[in-house]
């Protein structure tokens, strides 16, 4: 790919050292990893996972708002285990419901908020912090959140028959495409982590065409977590986890707490399965192709 070039922006490049983001006296501090901090480490090809509880996997999730009585809501998550990224928007209201139940479904290892957002906390820094005590929350200067930058990772970094499908996908959602600009710089500069060229699956994922179900729901029919031991693997997930591949374990996480109300979806999921069914020689491909 030596032939390629990579658009420029404002942006320094990856050898220049991270700047210092103002932390937030509740934040805990990112633990060492074993990335170098010299030239940026390629992402390979995505571990395989066998078919445990929360398979261990590394997503970084960045957000940004808008402000108002209806404030809308970029995300952007990038999985660095299944080398895949989605973005949404969600039109959300006061108590950022359909936020907080979004972070639930994809349980990032680190959030990333615009460092004006921290100080003083928004509302919704203040609520994802209130919610989500478990997550780790960066902020990160706002000058890298820029729809631009955003646009050109697409172009460069989603794999080539996407591209143009992505563009329009993104098209008019502002706050999205500002949310995997800054992701995505913070992992290259911050990370010292880049992906090669067309390498890095994305796609948007709309709010709509899905159901939502409340946190209080999730734990009190045990969908992702036995009541009693939560190691256990008495849960609908426990039950119906048979996956092999990191991203397998994170497609039914969010099937089971996101389902699908799309009638052309769930119909093309019935004639999969059907086919799996009742071809065995596909089955037996598809499952070889996986290992």
């Amino acid at each position: 790919m030596a032939n390629h070039s990579r658009a420029s922006t404002s942006y320094t490049s990856a050898t220049t050292s991270y700047p210092s983001y103002p932390q937030d006296e509740s934040t805990t501090p990112r633990p060492s990893t074993s990335w170098t901090s010299g030239r940026p480490r390629t992402a390979g090809r995505p571990r395989t996972a066998a078919s445990t509880i929360g398979a261990d996997q590394q997503i970084i999730c960045a957000i940004s708002e808008s402000r108002g009585i209806s404030p809308i809501v970029g995300l952007a998550f990038v999985n660095l285990s299944t080398t895949e990224a989605v973005l949404c928007q969600i039109s959300d209201n006061q108590t950022f419901v359909k936020t907080v139940h979004k972070l639930w479904v994809f349980d990032p290892s680190e959030i990333l908020f615009m460092s004006t957002a921290a100080q003083p906390k928004s509302k919704l820094y203040s609520i994802v912090e209130t919610n989500l005590p478990q997550l780790r929350i960066t902020p990160i200067d706002r000058k890298y959140w820029a729809e631009t930058t955003g646009l050109e990772y697409i172009q460069q970094l989603a794999f080539k028959q996407d591209v143009e499908a992505m563009k329009v996908s993104v098209e008019g959602n502002y706050y999205a495409t500002c949310c995997i600009a800054a992701v995505l710089k913070y992992i290259e500069l911050g990370l010292s982590f880049s992906f090669p060229f067309h390498s890095l699956r994305i796609k948007y994922e709309p709010s709509e065409g899905s159901m939502m179900i409340d946190l209080s729901t999730i734990h009190s029919l045990e969908l992702i977590q036995n009541l009693q031991n939560v190691k256990s693997r008495d849960c609908l997930f426990g039950l119906l986890n048979q996956t092999r591949t990191p991203m397998g374990v994170r497609v039914l996480k969010s099937n089971l707490l996101q389902p699908s109300t799309d009638l052309t979806t769930l119909t093309r999921r019935y004639d999969a399965l059907e086919e799996l069914a009742t071809k065995e020689d596909v089955f037996f491909a598809v499952q070889q192709g996986i290992f």
